[in-house]
């Protein structure tokens, strides 16, 4: 009985010093982590390592324990002994190693879509917002890695899933051909946040007509806000296949174009002077001009009833175009009369023609006979 003890405690010592031997290996690593590896990481400028080596940290300290039980359970006489036992543990910790694995690939995958959405809002392009991207891939490796770790876990416990991935393959052609539309709303919206022709705060002008801010681009559709403040709902599949006029990209500077037309006896480069002045004099007092931008005049046509010309002014801030060409209209209007420079308006000569004279006999002629 006391062999019997004896050697009981001997197996169980041995196992706890194989444990202890990987705990102190994980002490190792750490220390090794704290005082070599942690601060070269801190004196580099780039943040991505950080997200890279931490989450490989953890893979490499728990990855350890892990052995570490392995090692010491495997070295019992009672394991080794049955072999049903064996296969437990090795289908338990197999199973744990996958879970340390889905996790560890999740934190990675996590630290980086954070770093590169930070990144992305410092940049000067940064006010694009790219939130909704993240959302959606984070929530898309989520399900794939739950899906890739449930799969090969069943595997492991030797579960048959080839009925499941059938299943799972005719129930999604299913699915597809059901929500047919619905899906391609999905890969437009993809489409959209990948190419990204467009984002929100943007203001565009589709083909059929319509123009406004982007409200919200969802993955399904995308909300426009009008001018007149009314919200127009555009499937992605659409606006993906549609012709956008984008006046954010690449930069929101733009010119602004406002034609006129004067009298045909103006002295044309007059006409011109003063428009380039009062153009100046505009632009420095509406605020969003860009003030290093020469106003140019340039000549159109000789119209029908007068010679027009387009001025042209730029901002730096789209809304800022239709407050500096009221300001222009009003000050080019008052200074026009102020220097006697005729803006005509539309003007049509009726001419009326007198009746034939056989007309008029013909006429005197049947007013007789009839009384």
């Amino acid at each position: 009985m006391l062999e019997t003890l004896s050697s009981s405690a001997r197996d169980l010592l041995g196992a706890a010093t194989i444990l202890a031997a990987f705990l102190l290996a994980m002490l190792l690593v750490r220390l090794l982590w704290l005082s070599v590896f942690r601060p070269f990481i801190k004196r580099t400028r780039t943040e991505l390592d950080d997200v890279l080596i931490l989450p490989l940290r953890s893979l490499v300290v728990w990855g350890i324990l892990l052995l570490g039980i392995n090692h010491s359970l495997a070295s019992l006489e009672a394991v080794q002994a049955n072999p049903r036992f064996l296969a437990i543990l090795d289908k338990v910790l197999g199973v744990a190693w996958v879970l340390l694995f889905a996790w560890i690939a999740w934190r990675v995958f996590s630290g980086v879509l954070t770093w590169y959405v930070q990144n992305a809002a410092a940049r000067p392009e940064g006010a694009r917002d790219v939130s909704h991207q993240a959302s959606f891939a984070r929530k898309a490796v989520n399900i794939l890695i739950l899906a890739v770790g449930i799969l090969y876990i069943l595997r492991m416990l030797e579960v048959d899933i080839s009925p499941l991935l059938a299943g799972g393959a005719i129930g999604g052609l299913a699915i597809a051909l059901a929500l047919q539309d619905t899906l391609s709303n999905f890969f437009a919206g993809i489409y959209l946040a990948i190419d990204k022709p467009l984002s929100e705060g943007d203001f565009i002008k589709l083909e059929s007509g319509e123009e406004g801010f982007v409200e919200e681009i969802g993955w399904r559709n995308t909300k426009v806000r009008l001018w007149a403040n009314n919200i127009v709902v555009i499937p992605n599949s659409k606006l993906s296949q549609s012709v956008i006029t984008n006046y954010f990209l690449p930069q929101q500077e733009m010119s602004v174009y406002v034609w006129c037309g004067v009298a045909y006896d103006s002295d044309l480069q007059r006409v011109e002077d003063v428009a380039v002045e009062v153009a100046k004099q505009v632009m420095q007092q509406v605020e969003g001009s860009s003030l290093d931008w020469e106003p140019v005049v340039r000549w159109k046509e000789f119209g029908d009833f007068a010679i027009t010309f387009v001025t042209i002014l730029r901002v730096r801030e789209f809304g800022v175009q239709y407050a500096l060409a009221s300001e222009f209209v009003k000050a080019l209007h008052r200074r026009f009369k102020k220097e006697g420079i005729e803006i005509p308006f539309p003007i049509r000569t009726v001419i009326m023609k007198s009746p034939a004279p056989a007309a008029i006999d013909m006429q005197e002629r049947g007013e007789i006979e009839r009384s």
